[in-house]
């Protein structure tokens, strides 16, 4: 007849070190010594990792904004969706902020991309791709008595740029990227057009918004095929 065996038997025999750098050893049964090992040791590395986690993320030039998920970039890629007219108050200024950008069909916004009055807002600091393509149509003023063909615009040129402002000063406003080119003058012509297109990268921190301004605002009048996008890359 075999010996009965012991409750230790029964449950599992475990020594396990329960402090660093000492001889200190727990047996017993397995459940018991590791249940007692968790709460020595939990808070402890909890507080380690924690620690960690917060001292790379301050040194690390990531910053995370509201609705950030960090294994997807964020992306945007926007389409014209109607002609911006100025009003009696933009008559004035020489050059005005595409407003009017489309959210549907192949159009993106992802992963905490954020559009507001025609301001893309960043959820996290990188550097980024940044697009814009704008096609200005506009009309040509004959003067048959001066032998002259002007164009009806108080900019000399088709001025399409790329801006940045921040959330916390929205009032400030830096120039990304910009390119203009002369008006076209034609004789055989009454109507003329011009597509622009920009592009770079550039470095956002988190919470930045972009936009485009282009000059003489109402002759981008063919919305589908303004174009605005950034990537994170």
């Amino acid at each position: 007849m075999s010996e009965p065996s012991t409750p230790v038997e029964n449950c599992g025999y475990l020594c396990l070190e329960m402090e660093k750098n000492s001889d200190y050893m727990k047996c017993g049964c397995r459940a018991e010594v590791l249940q007692e090992y968790t709460e020595k040791t939990f808070d402890e590395k909890l507080m380690t990792i924690s620690k960690e986690y917060r001292d790379m993320f301050k040194s690390s030039s990531v910053k995370m904004h509201k609705g950030y998920i960090g294994d997807v970039k964020p992306v945007a890629h926007l389409i014209g969706e109607d002609t911006d007219m100025p009003t009696k108050d933009d008559t004035r200024k020489e050059i005005l902020p595409v407003k009017k950008w489309y959210r549907g069909n192949n159009c993106l916004l992802l992963n905490g991309i954020k559009l507001h009055r025609g301001r893309v807002r960043v959820p996290v600091s990188g550097f980024y791709h940044v697009y814009s393509a704008i096609e200005f149509n506009y009309h040509l003023i004959r003067d048959t008595e001066r032998n002259t063909i002007e164009v009806h615009s108080k900019s000399p040129n088709m001025k399409h740029v790329i801006y940045k402002s921040n959330i916390k000063n929205s009032k400030k406003e830096d120039e990304i990227m910009c390119t203009q080119h002369p008006y076209e003058r034609s004789e055989n012509l009454v109507f003329s057009r011009y597509d622009t297109y920009i592009s770079g990268d550039t470095y956002l921190e988190a919470g930045d918004e972009i936009y485009v301004k282009v000059a003489n605002i109402s002759y981008a009048s063919s919305p589908p095929k303004n174009i605005f996008g950034i990537i994170l890359i």
